[in-house]
């Protein structure tokens, strides 16, 4: 296969990753992070770096990226060649929900639905005209992060509204964080040494989502229509009484482009305790700071609380995994979020726990009846599939 780059653009991070014969070759991540900007970058057989970078190199991020895959195209076989670009799409309706190429008619739809998703689509535009102009003859292709939770079932993706404004006006559940419950599925089974059929996956980072996977496919999850919905996360607000936010605009006498914002930079972990980052959370919890305390006891439990929603969407329940950045560093946070759940099953071994950071494991007592298992997402290569999956099927037509 041609050497393909993965974009991987967060709300507060971007990612990028050079895969080549099935290898990923290059990654390189920005990051706008409490202390300022930084840069990490790692290629095949050499340690990680990071440094820290200026605001400008944070936004001027893609020209690093070109120079960094640029070097290593030249350093390979005379005509190796940028392939495909594939970029991770963050956006609310069905056009959204499926793989596709991206042409001007597929970025016409997202600029129409920018106010949707304030913190993923502006950037995931400025992604795309940055491959178009730098990688003009790859094939530029989107990933989308609402795929996976295509299989919803009708009760799960639909609003108790009318069916006619649904349809209309394309307002259903769309759920996200689909790429990183699939390469959990995908890889799972070398892990636990089976499939399991009622399995709940936690992604626990700056955005938090989780999702009630049974046999293979999604039958629920927690955001909604756009992902700033379902849980509290470290700045968006997740679920929130639709009258209380009337009367919030009533007061504030906010048009709706405000109360995007608010509802999306103003809520979660910093609307309860001002801070926004969960490491920085956790140490003054340490030092019983009570904002952060009163906000990881709140994060805690609406987590818990959808562990045992989805038990009822799956009947019941064998495993239990926590990925992405946050529950994959943390042992306080995983014995916090974990806590209290016995009456489903869930019993975590707290030296299994300790001794699990940065890392694959499984982490629940040998009695436990529901295994627990922590596992880091692996999102980039689950992309670089689908753009080759994508790719295949194109040749094919």
């Amino acid at each position: 296969m041609a050497p393909t780059l993965v974009i991987n653009p967060g709300s507060s991070s971007r990612k990028y990753a050079l895969y080549h014969n099935g290898n990923c070759v290059l990654e390189l991540r920005f990051e706008n992070t409490n202390t300022g900007y930084e840069v990490c970058s790692q290629t095949t057989g050499v340690q990680q770096v990071c440094h820290s970078i200026s605001k400008t190199d944070f936004s001027e991020a893609f020209t690093q990226v070109t120079e960094a895959v640029n070097t290593y195209l030249f350093s390979q076989s005379a005509g190796t060649k940028l392939g495909v670009v594939v970029v991770r799409i963050v956006a609310p309706g069905t056009l959204f929900q499926s793989h596709a190429v991206i042409d001007d008619s597929y970025v016409a739809a997202l600029q129409e639905r920018s106010s949707s998703a304030p913190l993923h689509i502006p950037i995931i535009l400025r992604e795309i005209e940055s491959a178009k102009r730098y990688f003009a003859n790859a094939k530029i292709i989107a990933a989308s992060d609402s795929a996976f939770h295509a299989t919803l079932p009708p009760e799960a993706r639909e609003f108790s509204i009318p069916s006619s404004d649904a349809k209309d006006f394309d307002i259903y559940r769309f759920g996200y964080h689909g790429l990183s419950v699939a390469s959990v599925v995908r890889r799972i089974h070398p892990l636990i040494g089976r499939d399991p059929e009622r399995m709940i996956v936690c992604h626990i980072g700056n955005g938090t989502s989780v999702t009630a996977v049974k046999n293979g496919k999604s039958v629920e999850t927690t955001m909604g229509f756009s992902p700033s919905t379902g849980l509290p996360m470290g700045s968006r607000a997740g679920d929130i009484d639709s009258a209380a936010l009337l009367e919030l605009m009533r007061v504030k006498h906010w048009r709706p482009a405000d109360v995007e914002m608010y509802l999306n930079t103003n809520g979660g972990l910093v609307g309860v305790s001002g801070e926004s980052d969960i490491r920085q959370l956790l140490d003054k919890r340490a030092h019983n700071n009570p904002e952060a305390i009163k906000a990881l006891t709140m994060f805690a439990y609406h987590i818990k609380k959808t562990i045992a929603a989805e038990t009822v969407a799956l009947g019941g329940l064998d495993v239990v995994v926590l990925t992405a950045t946050a529950a994959v560093r943390s042992a306080e946070l995983r014995a916090l979020i974990l806590s209290g759940l016995t009456y489903l099953g869930i019993t975590v071994s707290e030296e299994r726990n300790n001794v699990l950071i940065g890392k694959d494991g499984i982490i629940s007592a040998h009695n436990s009846p529901v295994k627990v298992v922590v596992m880091r997402t692996d999102e980039m290569g689950e992309m670089a599939r689908v753009g080759q999956v994508l790719m295949r099927d194109l040749a094919k037509k």
